[in-house]
């Protein structure tokens, strides 16, 4: 039967009305089914609790922390070590079947395994995980269809920059995760989420120790938390579609760029300065700072006048002193080691960089003139976890320690005497290695060469190798004993050893992310490990390139001392080889004067010795018989007993005044006082030095 106009016209109106109004409550039941369940804005500015304004889900703070510009208001900024959120199981419902979850994160450095945004998991077997990994992956696990179920990301979230985040769960639409409004990874889900009811909630921190993904040793699970920022973290009771997601990123307006910074290793004041070293408090990182227990002057800084480089020994890389180069380089010739069984507890590494608090390790200023400084660094050889050291004597319990005295002189060079002390001599103790300290935000290749080594011998004779293709053995020129470290710098480290048996190979063999070998367990790192891999440029790194040694300088019942020369150049290694041989085979030196005595020439020191005896002070008169192979580079003299006399200076019978290259410090000891004296000045003749007490 058809029906008139006016009455279909009425009956099609009246379908359209019905129709808008089931799309509208559809519409409205969909809007109800993604309402806010929990949100966490951290806004409070300060305070240990952050609030919760849906279920009043309020979180413990805990750990160090501090709040800083969000997106919207306030963020809570963790310091990826010891803080995070703790939400009681009791002030919470349990979790919707279907939901979404959002964030605003910032990371400053990627965590060593997986970090919760948002976790509340129970053994993998409810519950759920939203959080990124040790690559900066973004990822979603959930206990869903009875197995625990996880979509990952492909893409490596940026650093140091606000990143929007979320990631949706439901029966019929999967799992989904999503950055800066786009999703990137879904997949099914085998059944229907499975909540864990009973469960705290956590935020930013692990809810156990966990092992670094990237570790290589010692198997030691550690407690860590995200580290970076995170602004309003939401989950709605419902999940979201992508054009939904979208449409709630497009909400934020974030600051652009990068809004955490990389923090500077610290070396004091730029460029050249008075030279000297310094008891100076350097600071890295707010919140790396922040839990320190160290007092004021526990760091020391050791500047030099002619030149814009520096020698740092700094708390945060356990006192291990470290020379750092005009352009903020950093080289260090590592400390003394003590490792493996049965010596070293665990069989692990038992060295400086282990003692995570600085518990055994101290650096002091034994002498600071205007022609020297003198740093005593000593530190134990312990393990990371329970910061046990090696080697316990069984009657006195005495343990592995070492004592390292660097003498500096103001042309950049410097004399290591490191004395290991040990009741096992079985067991191996290293005494160098090619060190190269990474700056946050630079990986290896920014500091370090391709040809990353220079090898030479007492002839002038070098070789450079590539890591292009890593070498295995270093075995050109023949008798080397020489090194140079080819930063990316004008001044680039160096070293020597006495050429008698000395011994060069390279460090080669593990896990790496880069052309040299990288880790960032050290340093300033606190997590309990000796060996991570590093996978980006966000922490502190370091790397290693080589070892170089020559046979022991002493040995007693229980100790060995080795020595070597150190320091930044800016000239070629071949004419490092003149500095060898100023060290290694010294001019003869001849002393004359009623009260001197010649006592030889101490590679120690870098000095010649001379004695006084009696009670008149006379002129001291040294003849140096310097050669070719015997040349005077930069001397510098040490007369023991000299008194308080102001010293004058001639040079084969020319007076030389004191300033910039002729410099003389006097130090007092507890029965006498010691002259120091250094040169600027390079000769392969005969030469005459006159020191004369000041008649004025």
């Amino acid at each position: 039967m058809k029906s008139s106009g006016k009455a279909g016209n009425r009956a099609c109106t009246l379908l359209i009305a019905c129709t808008l109004l089931l799309f509208g409550a559809a519409h409205t039941l969909s809007a109800q089914t993604v309402a806010p369940f929990l949100q966490w804005s951290f806004d409070e500015k300060n305070g240990d609790v952050s609030h919760e304004s849906i279920q009043h889900a309020n979180g413990n703070i805990t750990g160090v922390h501090q709040y800083v510009p969000g997106v919207t208001g306030q963020g809570l900024r963790l310091d990826g070590e010891t803080s995070g959120v703790m939400v009681p199981a009791a002030g919470l419902r349990a979790f919707p079947s279907s939901f979404t979850i959002d964030a605003w994160i910032a990371i400053d450095a990627y965590p060593w395994n997986w970090a919760p945004i948002l976790d509340q998991r129970m053994d993998e077997k409810a519950g759920l995980l939203f959080g990124v990994d040790s690559f900066g992956h973004l990822g979603l696990q959930a206990s869903v269809g009875g197995s625990w179920q996880f979509v990952v990301s492909r893409e490596q979230l940026p650093l140091k920059k606000w990143i929007h985040v979320a990631a949706t769960l439901s029966s019929s639409q999967g799992m989904t995760i999503f950055i800066d409004g786009k999703a990137v990874r879904s997949r099914p889900v085998p059944g229907p989420f499975l909540p864990a009811s009973d469960q705290d909630l956590l935020i930013g921190r692990v809810r156990q120790p966990m092992l670094p993904a990237q570790w290589l040793h010692p198997k030691f699970a550690v407690w860590y938390s995200f580290d970076g920022i995170l602004d309003t973290i939401r989950v709605l009771d419902g999940a979201l579609t992508a054009a939904q997601v979208e449409a709630e990123y497009k909400k934020g307006h974030p600051p652009a760029g990068e809004v955490l910074a990389y923090p500077k290793l610290p070396s004091g004041p730029p460029g050249a300065g008075p030279f000297g070293a310094y008891y100076t408090t350097l600071k890295f990182d707010e919140l790396w700072d922040a839990p320190r227990r160290v007092g004021h002057d526990s760091d020391v800084v050791v500047r030099f006048d002619d030149a814009p480089i520096r020698f740092v020994s700094w708390q945060g890389t356990n006192y291990i002193p470290a020379w750092v180069s005009e352009n903020g380089k950093w080289y260090t010739d590592e400390f003394v080691e003590t490792g493996g069984l049965p010596g070293c507890p665990g069989g692990e590494d038992c060295e400086p960089m282990s003692d995570k608090q600085n518990r055994f390790s101290y650096i002091r200023i034994l002498e600071s003139t205007a022609a020297r400084a003198v740093l005593h660094f000593r530190y134990g050889q312990c393990e990371v976890e329970n910061a046990t050291c090696a080697n316990p004597d069984p009657l006195t319990g005495w343990t592995d320690v070492a004592d390292d005295y660097y003498t500096i002189y103001p042309d950049g060079v410097a004399v290591r005497k490191a004395v290991a002390w040990t009741s096992n001599f079985k067991t191996w103790h290293e005494f160098q290695e090619s060190i190269v300290i990474n700056a946050p935000g630079t990986r290896p290749e920014d500091n370090i060469q391709t040809g990353a080594l220079t090898i030479g011998n007492m002839k002038g004779e070098t070789e450079t190798y590539s890591w292009e293709h890593p070498p295995v053995t270093l075995s050109r020129p023949a008798n080397a004993n020489i090194q140079m470290v080819n930063l990316k710098s004008d001044w680039k480290p160096f070293q020597i050893v006495f050429p008698e048996n000395a011994k060069l190979s390279t460090y080669l063999g593990e896990k790496t992310y880069s052309m040299f070998e990288w880790w960032n367990h050290w340093p300033t790192a606190a997590v309990k490990s000796s060996g991570i891999s590093a996978v980006a440029a966000d922490r502190a790194s370091h790397s290693s390139l080589s070892h170089i040694e020559g046979e022991p300088y002493a040995e007693t019942e229980n100790s060995i001392t080795k020595i070597m020369m150190a320091g930044l150049t800016n000239k070629p290694a071949a004419e490092l080889a003149v500095l060898a041989k100023s060290w290694i085979t010294p001019p003869a030196m001849i002393v004359a004067g009623g009260a001197f005595s010649g006592k030889g020439y101490d590679p120690t020191q870098r000095s010649f010795v001379v004695d006084r005896s009696g009670s008149t002070l006379s002129t001291l008169h040294i003849d140096l018989d310097a050669t070719e192979n015997s040349p005077l580079d930069n001397p510098a003299f040490v007369v023991e007993g000299w008194g308080d006399a102001v010293p004058e200076l001639k040079i084969d019978g020319k007076p030389a005044a004191w300033g910039i290259d002729f410099r003389y410090g006097k130090v007092n000891e507890l029965d006498r006082s010691q002259l120091v004296v250094w040169l600027r000045l390079m000769a392969t003749t005969k030469t005459t030095i006159e020191i004369a007490p000041s008649e004025k």
